[in-house]
């Protein structure tokens, strides 16, 4: 299964506001993991820091997202694995440099396309305001690397896909 599918798929199974804030984290510790373990190979130079940096946004996006999940009273259970990383990415820790990239760049879309189910399903309208900080830098960190890719770094009609 596709990093994009899997992502997909939860945000379709997602029925309640904290189950869609969940997945959020969920989406965001993935990030964190996969950053940091192409950090750790297959990148380099200036795109290691990059990871490394993108690592710790997607922390600190999983951050914000937990406090938004115990604002609505629910406690934080979420925690994504080294397998999790392993059986949807496993090119982060690969030695193509560029298949690392590629598969980062699909879990930023996948994260994109899957905050905007999370806005536009939610009830808790105060959540809004961090899903689309988060989401802005995704589209951020999407733009670097389609630029690395040797892509257009942008679309007409962004929805991360």
């Amino acid at each position: 299964m596709s990093v994009a599918t899997a992502v997909a798929e939860r945000y379709a199974a997602a029925r309640t506001d904290p189950s869609l804030v969940e997945t959020a984290i969920w989406v965001e510790q993935l990030g964190a993991l996969a950053y940091a373990a192409a950090a750790d190979a297959p990148l380099s130079g200036a795109q290691r820091d990059r990871a490394e940096r993108f690592a710790g946004h997607e922390q600190d996006h999983a951050a914000a997202f937990a406090t938004m999940l115990l604002a609505l009273t629910v406690p934080v259970r979420v925690h994504v694995s080294d397998a999790d990383v392993d059986e949807l990415m496993p090119a982060v820790r690969g030695d193509r440099p560029r298949a690392a990239l590629e598969v980062l760049a699909e879990l930023e879309g996948a994260a994109i396309a899957g905050h905007q189910v999370l806005a536009r399903r939610l009830h808790a309208v105060d959540i809004l305001r961090t899903a689309g900080m988060v989401m802005g830098g995704a589209a951020q960190h999407l733009v670097v690397l389609r630029t690395d890719l040797g892509r257009p770094p942008t679309r007409a009609f962004e929805n991360g896909l």
